[in-house]
C-alpha cells in the first residue's frame, strides 16, 4: 500500500494549468500571432514588390551595358552617357579590414549627385583635392565614371549587378514573410489550444527551414554575380530540398523518447 495520501502507484498525474492563466496565455498568443502575421504579410508584399522591379532592373542592365556617349545632336530624352563639370569639395579614403569607404564629395549642376561611392581608390581618388575641376559621366540618375584629365575610374553607382542583389533580398523576405505568416496564423487558429499545452515544436521546424531557405539565397546571390537572375533562381529553388532534408535529419536525431511531438 501505497503511502497516506499519495497516488496509487502507475497512475498518471495531470497537472492541469489554471483557468485564469489559460486566459491570460490565450490572450498573449492571439496579440503575438496577430503581430506575426500582420508583419509576415508586410514583407511577402515588400518581397513580391521587390521581384516585381526586377525585369525592368535587367532591362536597365542591358541598356547601360550598350549605351554611348552623347553627341551634339542628341536630345535630352536620349539614353546615352552624359558629361557634367564638377569641383571636388573633398574626399573621404577610409580602408579597414571589415569595413572601407571610398566616397567622393562634388559641387556641381543639377543633376550631379553630391557624394559618390567610388568603390576604391585607385586611380583617380587618391589623386583629388578640393578645388580640382572634374567631368562625370551620367547614365540616367547613375554617376558611373569620373575624369581629370587622361585619368579615369569607374564608380561603383552603376546599374550593373542590381537585378541579382534585389531578386536574392526580394527571395530572403519573402522566406522571413512566409514563415511570419504562418506561425502568426498557427498562433491566432490555435491560440486556446497552445496556451494549455505550449506551442507546438513544428513551428521551430519551420522556422529553420525558412531560416535555411532566407540564407540559400547567399549562395544563389554569388551565382547569380557571375550568371544572370535566372540561374540564380534555379540555384535557389534547387538548394531548397536540400535545407528541408538537413532540417529532417536534424529533427530526426534530436527526437527522443520525451521529446514533444
Amino acid at each position: 500500500m501505497p503511502p497516506h495520501g499519495d497516488p496509487p502507484v502507475g497512475r498518471r498525474i495531470s497537472l492541469q494549468p489554471e483557468p485564469g492563466a489559460v486566459r491570460r496565455h490565450t490572450v498573449w498568443r492571439r496579440v503575438w500571432g496577430l503581430c506575426a502575421a500582420l508583419t509576415g504579410i508586410a514583407m511577402l508584399l515588400l518581397g513580391a514588390a521587390g521581384l516585381s522591379i526586377v525585369p525592368g532592373l535587367i532591362e536597365g542592365e542591358k541598356a547601360f551595358g550598350t549605351a554611348t556617349a552623347c553627341t551634339a545632336s542628341s536630345s535630352s530624352h536620349d539614353d546615352c552617357l552624359r558629361s557634367f563639370d564638377a569641383t571636388v569639395t573633398h574626399t573621404v579614403i577610409r580602408e579597414q579590414t571589415k569595413s572601407s569607404e571610398y566616397t567622393l564629395y562634388l559641387k556641381g549642376p543639377t543633376g550631379v549627385p553630391h557624394s559618390i561611392d567610388m568603390g576604391d581608390s585607385e586611380p583617380l581618388l587618391k589623386r583629388l583635392r578640393p578645388g580640382d575641376g572634374v567631368t562625370v559621366s551620367m547614365w540616367r540618375d547613375y554617376a558611373t565614371e569620373v575624369r581629370q584629365g587622361k585619368v579615369s575610374q569607374e564608380t561603383a553607382d552603376t546599374p550593373e549587378g542590381e537585378p541579382v542583389f534585389v531578386c536574392a533580398l526580394a527571395l530572403a523576405v519573402i522566406c522571413g514573410g512566409a514563415y511570419g505568416l504562418y506561425a502568426g496564423g498557427t498562433a491566432l487558429s490555435w491560440s486556446r489550444r497552445h496556451a494549455a499545452r505550449g506551442l507546438p515544436a513544428t513551428l521551430v521546424t519551420r522556422g529553420k527551414e525558412a531560416t535555411g531557405a532566407a540564407l540559400c539565397a547567399l549562395p544563389a546571390l554569388v551565382v547569380g554575380d557571375f550568371t544572370n537572375v535566372p540561374v540564380m533562381l534555379v540555384v535557389w529553388l534547387g538548394l531548397l530540398p536540400l535545407v528541408r532534408w538537413v532540417v529532417q535529419r536534424q529533427q530526426q536525431r534530436s527526437t527522443g523518447r520525451h521529446a514533444r511531438p
